[in-house]
């Protein structure tokens, strides 16, 4: 596959799974066995992918992910996101603030036969959690 091809996979992956909710489009963008090493616990394909995808809709309904920047070589492809969305469900313990959030995120992906097989995430956990945690004392 082209590069503007595997941009168009992160591009589709974004807009159609995260931002329009829709958690079908990860069966069909994931591979059956595609892994996350950043996230080993989670089940491979499109199965871990819905897991953490129904976590976020869960504690940020409205959560919205823009592309701020992204390149592609080869069979990788990196994106720059940022996410907004308001605090409304139980985060990681965290019960609803109401608060509205927005933090960062890199991904990789390595797409294989049309298919994203491995992604890597970083998100910004600390400035996201930050948000959403009460002030000691």
């Amino acid at each position: 596959m082209s590069v503007e091809e595997n941009k168009a996979i992160f591009r589709r992956m974004t807009e159609d799974l995260w931002n329009n909710k829709n958690l079908d489009v990860a069966d069909e963008l994931f591979a059956a066995d595609a892994t996350s090493p950043t996230a080993p616990s989670l089940p491979p394909g499109s199965e871990g992918v819905k897991q953490i995808a129904r976590m976020f809709f869960a504690a940020f309904p409205d959560l919205q992910i823009s592309i701020d920047y992204l390149v592609a070589e080869g069979d990788k492809v990196f994106g720059r996101l940022t996410e907004q969305g308001t605090h409304r469900g139980t985060f990681l313990g965290i019960s609803p603030t109401g608060k509205q959030v927005k933090f960062t995120e890199m991904g990789i992906l390595r797409i294989a036969d049309g298919k994203i097989a491995e992604s890597w995430y970083d998100v910004d956990m600390l400035g996201l959690m930050g948000q959403i945690t009460p002030p000691p004392g």
